[in-house]
């Protein structure tokens, strides 16, 4: 894969791949492109990875092209050529017949930008880590007060569990199952037991194993409660 403009060490998100026409059908006279866009939502949902791929465009040339790309600052990728035979008169139909090929293609920015956002996670520290762990929790009991969508709801809590999994490396007793698990429970408690595992955290960076411990009781008594 071949990155014209961007850095695949660093991807963006947001992509157009495009292959340069070959061939002399009468219907891409005036183009020299064919461009598609596809960008990757860095949100999850139930563990998956959100994209959308456009259709694709006619370009008339690689400059136009590149004028696009530079005023919106996306990744371009160059897919290579494409043949168009002469008598090809459904472009839609030849385009998903043929486009099957590049996919490995898009595949590979895919990982990319996956490994990008998962070495944004393993490389924050220990503070940072619990900080966004509390501002993903609170932002969760948000939603769920203001009964937002349940898809965005769930993306959030998939967040949650990609933090715990580093908190996890980082030190024992950020423990984070038990209030994944209730944490889009209407019910008030759970604002409670956020709280109290932003103090646990913090007690526990500070090194107050007493406090740590104090919080750790009474929130096991408030999930007991929970599930009865």
């Amino acid at each position: 894969m071949k990155i014209e403009h961007g850095d695949i060490e660093n991807p963006t998100g947001n992509a157009v791949i495009y292959w340069r026409i070959k061939g002399n059908n009468k219907m891409f006279k005036n183009a020299e492109i064919i461009a598609s866009n596809f960008v990757i939502s860095p949100l999850q949902f139930k563990n998956e990875t959100l994209m959308v791929n456009f259709p694709p465009v006619l370009i008339e040339s690689y400059a136009k092209l590149m004028t696009i790309i530079e005023a919106n600052n996306i990744d371009l990728i160059k897919g290579g050529e494409l043949f168009i035979e002469d008598n090809i008169q459904n472009f839609s139909k030849f385009y998903k017949k043929h486009i099957e090929k590049y996919n490995g293609i898009i595949q590979k920015y895919l990982v990319a930008y996956k490994e990008k956002n998962e070495k944004h996670v393993v490389t924050m520290s220990l503070p940072k880590l619990i900080n966004q762990a509390g501002e993903l929790m609170e932002t969760v009991r948000r939603l769920v007060k203001n009964e937002e969508k349940r898809e965005e709801i769930s993306s959030k809590i998939a967040e949650l569990r990609e933090i715990q999994h580093h908190l996890n490396s980082e030190m024992r007793g950020f423990d984070l199952n038990n209030i994944i698990h209730v944490i889009d429970k209407p019910d008030m408690t759970v604002d409670r037991l956020v709280n109290l595992y932003k103090q646990k955290f913090l007690a526990i960076f500070l090194e107050d194993y007493e406090r740590a411990d104090s919080l750790k009781k009474e929130i096991i008594k408030l999930e007991q409660g929970l599930h009865r």
